[in-house]
C-alpha cells in the first residue's frame, strides 16, 4: 500500500481506538514488536510495560497517523529505508522516524495541492475535476513504476554449479591429486564496485 492509497483509505488510529481500543492497541503492539524483533538491534525495547508505553505515545504524539501509515513506517523500517543508527532503536529512534515520515507525507500532499490549485480555473465542471484527478494518478504511477525500476536488483553472473564467477574457488583433491584452481585474473572478473574501491 502507498502513502497516498494509506491516506486517503486507511483506519485512523484514534477513531479505530475509540471504537475498539483492545484490538487497535494490540495491533500497534503486535506491529511495533514485530519489527523491533525483526531489526534485532542491541539497544531496544525489550520490555513488555516500555513497549505499550512506546505504542501509547506513539498514538498520542501522531493522532492524525492511519493503522496502515503505522504498516508502512513498520515496513520501510524492515527494509532499511529508516537506518538504523548504532544498533539503538528506542522511544527517541522512533519518534524522529515518525516525524521523518509525517514531514513526507506532508510534502507530498502539499505538493499535489499545489499542483491542483496551479492547474484548476475558479470553476471546474466534474467531468474536468475526474479527468484532472486521473492525470495525476497517472503521474504519480508512472513515477512510482520508475522507481521501482530503479530498486531492481542486479543479477551476479554465475558458473555452470550456481557460483560467483568473481570468486575464485578451489576444487577438492582427489586421490593423491593438487586442487585444481579455476581463478579468474582481475580483468576478466566482473565487477559491481565503483572504479577505485579495492
Amino acid at each position: 500500500m502507498t502513502p497516498a492509497k494509506a491516506w486517503a483509505e486507511g483506519t485512523n488510529v484514534l477513531a479505530s481506538f475509540r471504537l475498539n481500543p483492545a484490538r487497535t492497541e494490540a495491533t500497534l503492539l503486535i506491529l511495533l514488536k514485530d519489527t523491533l524483533n525483526y531489526l534485532d538491534c542491541s539497544k531496544t525495547i525489550k520490555a513488555d510495560r516500555d513497549l505499550l508505553d512506546a505504542v501509547h505515545y506513539l498514538r498520542d504524539e501522531f493522532p492524525a497517523m492511519k493503522l496502515e501509515e503505522w504498516h508502512i513506517i513498520c515496513h520501510r523500517l524492515k527494509t532499511g529505508e529508516y537506518p538504523v543508527q548504532y544498533e539503538r532503536l528506542k522511544l527517541p529512534e522512533l519518534v524522529a522516524i515518525f516525524r521523518q515520515y509525517e514531514g513526507e507525507r506532508a510534502e507530498v500532499r502539499e505538493s499535489n495541492w499545489k499542483q491542483l490549485k496551479k492547474a484548476t480555473p475558479d470553476t471546474l465542471s466534474d467531468d474536468q475535476l475526474q479527468a484532472l484527478y486521473a492525470k495525476y494518478e497517472q503521474q504519480r504511477q508512472a513515477k512510482k513504476e520508475e522507481l521501482e525500476k530503479a530498486k531492481a536488483i542486479k543479477s551476479v553472473p554465475t558458473d555452470e554449479r550456481g557460483r560467483w564467477k568473481a570468486i575464485p574457488y578451489t576444487e577438492p583433491k582427489r586421490d593423491g591429486e593438487e586442487g585444481r584452481h579455476d581463478v579468474l585474473s582481475i580483468r576478466e572478473a566482473p565487477s559491481d564496485r565503483p572504479p577505485g574501491d579495492g
